[in-house]
């Protein structure tokens, strides 16, 4: 016979993030919980912003006669994204009764939050192999006999609050739809060109200054004026002898 592993209920989950990593709205966060190839993922609380609480309880098991590494889990923390989801945080925490407290830190180390819940449980009990059989048991000294039954099938045995035993546990999901309605405000910066109009006005000082570098004359024309006539001499001209 061989000793199933020590079954661990997870509760009372909650965490308190310091940054909302959605730009638009609220982030969406869910946990994951992995122990070896366990993995259990929580539901999404929708617009949740820095703080979300969830209400159901997960289970994880720890294999028997590992020691404490066999206790070692790892929690993270996601927000839904509608492309690909992103990473809030993560962290490690051990499979022991009790509170337990994870500070969350992203890829490059830096503290993003902290998510806390209650692990419980831990008693692992039951044989694996074999078939149910019954057993007379007489109890102290009034010679009373019941029955004790034992199931030897089964992964793990554990005693339901009726008495009976309980011959496996089994962990499932279910898809539930729960419509929410959002607000989503879209802010806009436009840029409009705009076409202005200058006038530049030109006006005199009064003040001049006659400058002889660059002076030049202009011919304007020629225009002819008598001054002086002689007079007619009334011999001019007579052949002499």
């Amino acid at each position: 016979m061989a000793t199933s592993g020590q079954v661990f209920t997870i509760s009372g989950i909650s965490g308190e993030f310091l940054k909302d990593h959605d730009l638009i709205g609220k982030q969406d966060p869910y946990v994951i919980f992995e122990h070896g190839h366990q993995k259990v993922e929580t539901s999404v609380i929708k617009s949740a912003g820095l703080n979300a609480t969830w209400t159901e309880t997960y289970t994880l098991e720890a294999p028997a006669g590992q020691g404490a590494v066999a206790n070692e889990a790892k929690v993270m923390v996601y927000n839904k994204n509608l492309l690909a989801d992103g990473l809030i945080g993560q962290g490690t925490f051990k499979l022991t009764n009790g509170p337990q407290r994870v500070l969350l830190m992203n890829k490059k180390g830096t503290e993003q939050g902290q998510i806390v819940f209650n692990v419980s449980g831990g008693a692992g009990s039951g044989v694996a192999g074999g078939a149910s059989r019954s057993a007379a048991v007489t109890t102290g000294t009034t010679g009373a006999t019941t029955t004790k039954t034992e199931c030897v099938s089964c992964q793990k045995t554990t005693t339901s609050s009726t008495g009976g035993p309980v011959c496996d546990t089994k962990t499932f999901t279910k898809v539930e739809d729960r419509p929410i309605v959002k607000e989503v405000k879209t802010y806009v910066k436009e840029h409009h060109p705009v076409e202005k109009e200058f006038v530049i006005e030109t006006k005199p000082t009064g003040r001049e200054k006659e400058l002889a570098e660059g002076r030049t004359t202009e011919h304007l024309g020629t225009q002819e004026k008598i001054v002086q006539v002689t007079k007619p001499n009334p011999c001019g001209g007579v052949p002499t002898s």
